[in-house]
């Protein structure tokens, strides 16, 4: 494990927002908080810089335990706290971060990522991007051009002298450009660490985003398509489910956010683990492995469920719209089951399997379009037909 420092810039006047950006309250966290519990989670140390505020922003770090540093200097711009930062690093310094407190949903598994790719990788500067191309993966050549770099970058303590002594022009990129051919970019399923929030609306977006961090957002499930070289095929048919899920959803009463994300995610991710066996099971494991574990029960159970009582549940909604797709084409659940018993016809046994599987598959179609109060098939036509 290496030891890891993340300077947090937390000095900035936060002019167009008006209030004081690192202690405005993110659910039930502020942004400093959400953002250095990350950095801790992956086993990095922060150090606040302050600056404009410091005595809201000191109590906030003293509330949380960090360490803090101010620069007196804050209103000469960022690079002068990005030089702060660096005069506060520790001698046993081997990687450390910078980023401001201004994105404060960087996920955990980015930092653990980029120090992980440090440990085995030459390179002096590393860049987090998302490959969220929804048609095929990145080739790595094109991570630096075409794919979406975010926050932090993680740079080895050689570069604090380096920081130290340099003039400010172009602030911290101004610098790393000079590294271009020791940098690499790692790509993460994140796309919160592209994410600001500079004005009242931004803040707003990110109070929003904050209440879904648990769930993959859709750049998030591309980024998942890409991480696991997803077949060209199962995205299409993915996407013509998650358009099925999408026709049914605004029908459903008393949704919220989370419940529709439960949905898009999961009906995006459902075939994640596709041409492995028992494929529901293991696309579970891996929703979890990359950080989504309240996603996984949606994708364990779209291959066989059983109704329950109550309100329809993500996973039925999940379970149901795969089954009204044949490739990318909707159809009906009779004749989606009717093909695989034409199939299996030399089998009584899995015949009789496969009608118990469309009787289940039926009663969530009754309980769903009950609550919608109309057929699916009126429905998905409907929507074809527009």
């Amino acid at each position: 494990m290496h030891t890891a420092y993340a300077i947090l810039l937390a000095a900035g006047y936060g002019s167009r927002m008006g209030q004081c950006k690192p202690t405005l309250p993110l659910g039930t966290s502020s942004a400093l908080e959400l953002l250095s519990q990350s950095f801790t989670r992956a086993g990095v140390t922060p150090i606040v810089v302050t600056g404009h505020a410091q005595e809201n922003v000191e109590a906030e770090c003293r509330r949380l335990s960090l360490v803090s540093v101010h620069n007196p200097a804050f209103d000469d711009g960022m690079f002068s706290s990005v030089q702060a930062g660096c005069k506060a690093l520790p001698d046993d310094t081997e990687y450390f971060f910078i980023t401001p407190v201004d994105i404060p949903l960087i996920r955990h598994q980015t930092i653990s990522a980029l120090l992980t790719n440090a440990g085995q990788k030459s390179a002096t500067v590393l860049h987090p991007v998302l490959d969220d191309s929804p048609l095929t993966p990145l080739p790595k050549f094109m991570y630096e051009t075409e794919a979406k770099r975010g926050h932090p970058p993680c740079m080895h303590a050689s570069l604090k002298q380096e920081i130290l002594a340099y003039s400010g022009e172009g602030g911290l990129a101004g610098l790393l450009a000079h590294h271009a051919k020791t940098t690499s970019y790692i790509p993460v399923t994140d796309s919160g660490m592209l994410q600001d929030m500079d004005t009242p609306d931004d803040y707003q977006k990110l109070c929003e985003l904050e209440k879904l961090q648990q769930l993959p957002s859709t750049q998030e499930c591309y980024a998942l398509w890409n991480a696991e070289n997803l077949p060209s095929h199962i995205r299409k048919h993915s996407i013509a489910v998650t358009d099925v899920a999408r026709a049914i959803l605004p029908h459903l009463p008393d949704t919220t956010p989370l419940f529709e994300q439960t949905v898009l995610s999961g009906t995006m991710l459902h075939d994640i683990a596709k041409g492995s066996p028992k494929h529901a099971s293991k696309g579970a494991e891996i929703v979890s492995e990359y950080g989504f574990p309240e996603l996984a029960s949606c994708i364990a159970a779209h291959s066989h469920l059983q109704v329950s009582s109550g309100a329809v549940t993500p996973e039925e909604l999940v379970f149901l719209a795969d089954k009204f797709i044949e490739g990318t084409t909707v159809c009906s659940l009779e004749r989606r089951y009717e093909e695989k018993m034409a199939c299996y016809a030399s089998s009584a046994e899995v015949v009789e399997a496969i009608k118990q599987k469309l009787s289940q598959a039926q009663a969530i179609q009754h309980k769903v379009e009950a609550a919608i109060n109309t057929t699916l098939d009126t429905l998905l036509n409907t929507n074809r037909r527009h």
